[in-house]
């Protein structure tokens, strides 16, 4: 039986160029990598406001539409796979393409003729995203030199600027428009894969133990997953009711479709401010003071927001998007940090559990909606996210940031 603690892994990659800049940080060339999440899941944030379109069309229970979320979320469970490759051999090209793949399959999902044919799509676009989240933020991390809390800030950031701008953009082509006008919207997509391909195209992969052999430390990655999969599965169900479901539950509360489809993006908006924040107090402060005020403070927030309404619910909700968001940079920095050998691995697996969680929490919330109300879901689901706190604990100890 093989060594379970360390497997070895025969890399042949040429060594990487410019080593003498391993240790600064390259801001260019990270925001250039960084704009192909932009892109990416501007897409992303296509499928909460299609929800309600969805649903009323086809007459979908609120567990069938989760669905869409499971789907393209679940596919992310091959990421580990895709990021082991990704630490032997060079997929950044692949990555690269994947905004116009997943801009295709979503930009479709408002006129899809049936239920089976939308899921397939998504079951696509989430393989798509989860090669492009597997590959390019070990790029990123490596183009950060010392300091990969800011770097996967701003890889992050990239997402969550994505991920807001959609819902702006998909409501307002279908308020101006029609749905039926939402398969344009794959331009942009296809025109950002070919610049991004070009720009690239000379950029060095990120392995830097090209030529040696490497090894998984399964048992020190394990000490690392299973506390972050504690904390993940805790918070999974405030992270699905607030982004999946915002939209209907408001539509549900009487606001027209386009604010609530916009609510999404009023929550993503603050997201980036707190993944910009998350990300640079890890650095000076460490990951576990800043994941557990994250989980902390956004459990209550959920709580309170589920309890007001008016201009205290919105301004719960700019607290939930803000600190709900500051752990996911403090996360994918530590595992950066810690497995600079296998960072496409660690990577792809940490992203394997987030996404993995939130596609069943999906499907859970909708369960829970259909049963006992848009509501209670949101109380539930804030007083069940503190239980994470105790897993941050668990982790290994941090050496003293200055």
């Amino acid at each position: 039986m093989a060594d379970y603690e360390s497997i070895v892994i025969k890399t042949t990659e040429k060594p990487p160029i410019n080593e003498a800049s391993e240790d600064k940080f390259q801001t260019l060339k990270t925001l250039v990598v960084s704009s192909a999440h932009v892109v990416h899941d501007t897409y992303a944030g296509f499928i909460a406001p299609l929800l309600p379109y969805l649903i009323e069309r086809m007459a979908l229970l609120k567990v069938e539409a989760g669905m869409f979320l499971f789907l393209y979320q679940g596919a992310s469970v091959l990421q580990p796979v895709i990021g082991h490759l990704g630490d032997r051999t060079n997929l950044r090209k692949y990555a690269l393409v994947m905004p116009a793949l997943t801009g295709i399959c979503l930009s479709l999902l408002g006129v899809v003729p049936t239920y089976y044919f939308g899921l397939l799509l998504c079951l696509i676009a989430g393989l798509s995203s989860a090669s492009m989240h597997s590959i390019l933020p070990a790029l990123v991390a490596r183009l950060s030199g010392k300091q990969v809390g800011r770097g996967m800030s701003l890889w992050m950031v990239g997402g969550e600027i994505g991920i807001m701008l959609g819902p702006i953009l998909i409501a307002s082509v279908i308020s101006l428009f029609s749905i039926k006008a939402t398969p344009w919207l794959m331009i942009p997509g296809i025109a950002v894969s070919i610049t991004l391909s070009i720009l690239l195209k000379n950029m060095p992969h990120h392995n830097v133990n090209a030529g040696q052999q490497t090894k998984i430390p399964m048992k020190e990655m394990l000490a690392i997953m299973l506390p972050l999969a504690g904390v993940m599965l805790m918070r999974s169900p405030l992270r699905t009711a607030s982004e999946i479901y915002l939209p209907v539950y408001l539509i549900e509360e009487g606001i027209n479709k386009f604010l609530a489809s916009a609510s999404i993006s009023l929550l993503l908006g603050f997201g980036i401010f707190g993944t910009i924040l998350g990300g640079f107090l890890k650095d000076k402060f460490g990951y576990k003071k800043v994941m557990t005020m994250s989980v902390f403070v956004a459990s209550l927030s959920m709580v309170f927001f589920s309890k007001t309404t008016g201009v205290l619910q919105i301004i719960n909700l700019a607290i939930l998007g803000t600190t709900s968001m500051m752990i996911l940079p403090a996360g994918l920095a530590l595992v950066q940090e810690k497995f600079p050998n296998n960072r496409s691995l660690a990577n792809g697996f940490y992203l394997a559990i987030v996404f993995a969680l939130n596609a069943v929490a999906g499907v859970v919330t909708g369960f829970m909606y259909d049963k006992i109300g848009g509501n209670t879901t949101f109380l539930v689901s804030g007083l069940v996210s503190f239980l994470g706190i105790p897993f941050i604990f668990l982790l290994p100890k941090e050496r003293k940031t200055g």
